[in-house]
C-alpha cells in the first residue's frame, strides 16, 4: 500500500499529541475523519505498530456523549491530580455540532478538549458537497483557539502538523500569565480538511518533527505583586462554591469564620463548616445572622441557593476569588476579585481580634444536618453520601440531587471532604451518563453517580458502549419520581395543575429496567433507605443502574 497525504498527517497528528501529553482520545465513527481514525486504531489497540504512541481510545457512536465522555475523563484526571487534554475526533456535519453542549460546559468550567473535526477539502467547500458545512468557526466564543487546517498535500513542510500540536495543547492548558479567558483551560477546535484517499494506507509511524526553538532573546518576567491579606474583620463568613477546594476550609478557619460549603465545594469539612447552612438562612435565626455579616469571601462558584445569593448581594464588603474559568464575572459590588486564593490569606493579620462567639453562634444552630426520615429523594440523597469516601468517588446531577445533597450532606473531618463532582459551568442536565462514566475512566477508580429520571433519560445513549469497549466501574443512582418535580418548589409551581405538568414536570411513564436491558446494563430497583445503602456497599464492579422508586 501507497501512504497517502492524508493518512501520514493523521498518524503525525496523534503522536505530535501524545508526545505533548495526550493519552486519551474519544472518536465517534465517520468516513471523512477515517485517517485519524486508522491511526487511533493502530495507536489505541494493544499492541501499537512500531514507532506508533500508546493511546487510551474510547469509541462511542454518539457525538453528544463523546463529547461529555471526554469531558468527564479531563475532569477525573485533573481530580486525580494529572491534568491533560482530552481529544475527541468527529467525523464532519451534524457531528460536528453534536459537540457544541459539551463545549460550552468546558468553556464555562475551565475543562481542557482538543475537538478534531473533520471537514472537505476547499475545492469541496460551497459547492452543494454532501455533509458539508460552515464548520469553522462553529463554536465561536466557547473555544480558546481555533484553526481552519487546510487538507495535506505530499511534499509539504514536515513540522506543520508538530506545530498545529503544539498550539493547540499549548492554548487547551492555558496560560497562567494571561489576564484574560486564555488563562483558563478550555476547549480548543482543528477543523481539519481531509482529501481523499481517506482509508487506511499501511503507512508507518516516525517521530513526529521537532520544532526550531526560537533563539536571541531573553524573556522578560514581571513579577506579581501578592496580593494584601484579607481585612481581618470580626464577623466574617467564607462561601466556598463549586471547584473552591480545600483552601476554602483552610481560609475560614485561619480567620476564625464560619463555612459555607456547597458539596462540590470540595471543602465541606472541619469544625468551622456549618452543613445546615441552607436550613439555617430560611430561618429567622439564619436571617439576623446573615444581617450581622460584616464582610463575605466567596471562593469558587456558588450557584445553589437563593439564600446565599442574597447573602452575597447584602454583603456590606465582598471579596471573590477561583470564581470559576470566567472569573472576572463575579458579582459587581465585589471590591476584590482574585483569579486564584492568594497565600496571603490564611494568615490572620490580626488573630486576637477573632470572635470566637460568632463561630459559635453559627455552629450552635447549623453544624449537624437533619437527617431526613422515611423514604423519598432526600433521604435516597442522603444515603448516596454515605457511600461516599476515599475509595468511591461521586458525580451527581443538576437539578434535585444536588440540592438534597446540599441540605443533607454532613461535614466530613478537616480536610477529609469526599471527592463529589459536578457539571456546575452551566449547570445543565445534558451529558450527566457519559460525563460520570468519563470521571471513572480518568481517575481509574470506582464512581457512584447520583442523578433525578429527566438527566438520566436526557443521555440514557450514554449507557451504549460496544462489545469491545472498555466499560467503567460506575453505579449510577436514578431517583425516580416521575418527572422534574423541582419546577414544583420554583415560582412555576402556582400555574394550573394540568400546565404544570405538561409543560415543567414532564411525566415520562419510562421503564428504566426495561431500557437498561436494551442496553445489556445490569439494573436493580430499590424501595427503602436500607435496600439502597446494600446496593451501594456491594463493590462497584462494572456499568449498572440502581433506580431508587419514591
Amino acid at each position: 500500500m501507497t501512504e497517502h497525504p492524508s493518512g501520514a498527517f493523521a498518524r503525525t497528528m496523534v503522536a505530535a499529541l501524545a508526545e505533548r501529553g495526550v493519552e486519551d482520545f474519544v472518536l465517534s465513527p465517520g468516513s471523512r475523519s477515517g485517517p485519524l481514525a486508522h491511526a487511533l486504531a493502530e495507536a489505541g489497540s494493544g499492541n501499537p505498530p512500531l514507532g506508533a504512541p500508546r493511546v487510551s481510545l474510547h469509541v462511542r457512536i454518539d457525538e453528544r456523549s463523546a463529547g461529555f465522555l471526554a469531558l468527564g475523563i479531563a475532569r477525573g484526571r485533573a481530580a486525580a491530580g494529572d491534568p491533560r487534554p482530552v481529544a475527541i475526533v468527529t467525523t464532519s456535519g451534524t457531528a460536528v455540532g453534536n459537540l457544541l453542549p459539551a463545549v460550552m460546559e468546558a468553556h464555562h468550567s475551565g475543562v481542557p478538549l482538543l475537538l478534531l473535526t473533520a471537514d472537505r477539502p476547499a475545492e469541496l467547500r460551497g459547492v452543494g458537497a454532501n455533509q458539508t458545512t460552515d464548520q469553522v468557526g462553529l463554536f465561536g466564543a466557547f473555544v480558546r483557539w481555533a484553526a481552519d487546517v487546510p487538507a495535506s498535500d505530499l511534499g509539504e513542510r514536515p513540522d506543520r502538523v508538530t506545530a498545529l500540536a503544539e498550539r493547540a495543547v499549548r492554548a487547551a492548558v492555558g496560560d497562567r500569565a494571561r489576564e484574560d479567558m486564555a488563562a483558563a483551560p478550555g476547549p480548543v477546535h482543528l477543523d481539519v480538511a481531509f482529501r481523499e484517499p481517506l482509508g487506511a494506507d499501511g503507512g508507518v509511524w516516525s517521530d513526529p518533527p521537532r520544532l526550531r526553538t526560537p533563539t536571541g532573546g531573553i524573556p522578560i518576567v514581571t513579577e506579581r505583586a501578592e496580593p494584601a491579606p484579607l481585612p481581618p474583620v470580626a464577623r466574617g463568613v467564607v462561601i466556598a462554591g463549586d471547584g473552591a477546594g480545600d483552601v476554602a476550609r483552610e481560609v475560614a478557619e485561619a480567620h476564625g469564620w464560619p463555612l459555607l460549603a456547597e458539596p462540590t465545594s470540595l471543602a465541606r469539612s472541619g469544625f468551622h463548616c456549618i452543613p445546615d447552612y441552607v436550613r439555617l438562612l430560611e430561618s429567622a435565626h439564619g436571617a439576623d445572622l446573615a444581617a450581622r455579616v460584616h464582610q463575605v469571601v466567596v471562593i469558587g462558584r456558588p450557584t445553589l441557593t437563593r439564600a446565599v445569593q442574597a447573602l452575597i448581594a447584602r454583603a456590606p464588603a465582598l471579596i471573590v476569588a477561583r470564581f470559576g474559568a470566567r472569573w472576572r464575572e463575579a458579582p459587581p459590588h465585589a471590591q476584590r476579585v482574585e483569579r486564584d486564593v492568594p497565600s496571603s490569606w490564611l494568615w490572620s493579620t490580626a488573630p486576637d481580634d477573632a470572635d470566637r462567639a460568632w463561630l459559635a453562634e453559627w455552629r450552635s444552630a447549623g453544624a449537624r444536618v437533619h437527617t431526613p426520615e422515611g423514604w423519598g429523594p432526600r433521604v435516597a440523597a442522603a444515603t448516596f453520601a454515605e457511600s461516599l469516601g476515599p475509595d468511591v468517588w461521586g458525580v451527581v446531577g443538576s437539578s434535585g440531587p444536588v440540592r438534597a445533597l446540599d441540605r443533607f450532606m454532613p461535614s466530613a473531618l478537616a480536610g477529609a471532604a469526599p471527592m463529589l463532582l459536578a457539571n456546575r459551568g452551566l449547570a445543565g442536565i445534558d451529558g450527566t451518563v457519559s460525563t460520570a462514566a468519563g470521571i471513572a475512566f480518568g481517575a481509574g477508580r470506582a464512581v457512584h453517580a447520583l442523578m433525578g429520571d429527566v438527566t438520566f433519560l436526557h443521555e440514557a445513549g450514554g449507557l451504549l458502549i460496544g462489545p469491545r469497549e472498555e466499560r467503567p466501574r460506575l453505579r449510577i443512582v436514578v431517583v425516580n419520581d416521575g418527572g422534574g418535580t423541582i419546577f414544583s418548589g420554583l415560582e412555576h409551581g402556582g400555574a394550573p395543575a394540568a400546565n404544570l405538568e405538561r409543560v415543567f414536570t414532564t411525566p415520562h411513564g419510562a421503564d428504566i429496567g426495561a431500557l437498561c436491558a436494551g442496553y445489556r446494563v445490569p439494573h436493580r430497583a430499590v424501595r427503602s433507605r436500607d435496600e439502597l445503602r446494600d446496593a451501594l456497599a456491594a463493590p462497584a464492579g462494572g456499568l449498572e443502574v440502581v433506580e431508587a422508586l419514591v
